[in-house]
């Protein structure tokens, strides 16, 4: 049964959507409309239900490397190209 959703309501759920990969954009919507099956339609069931999905959705970040300036041993000790 399709769920009436006003247009800035139905702009939560796309915003919602596009955070996360494209593979799980499709499933993402058809899980908040699982989640708002049976409850009365409004801001804050939509967000609520938004949160919920999006929690099955996360994908972690991945380790960030240690930049240049983090490095235990820095690269300081060869020699100038300049004579001096």
């Amino acid at each position: 049964m399709p769920i009436l959703l006003s247009p800035p309501q139905f702009l939560a759920i796309a915003n919602a959507a596009a955070a996360l990969f494209p593979t799980d954009r499709d499933a993402f919507i058809a899980a908040v409309a699982v989640e708002l099956d049976g409850q009365p339609i409004g801001d804050g069931t939509i967000g609520r239900a938004i949160r919920a999905t999006q929690v099955k959705f996360a994908h972690p970040e991945p380790e960030k490397g240690g930049s240049r300036w983090e490095r235990e041993t820095p690269h300081f000790e060869r020699a100038s190209k300049r004579a001096y």
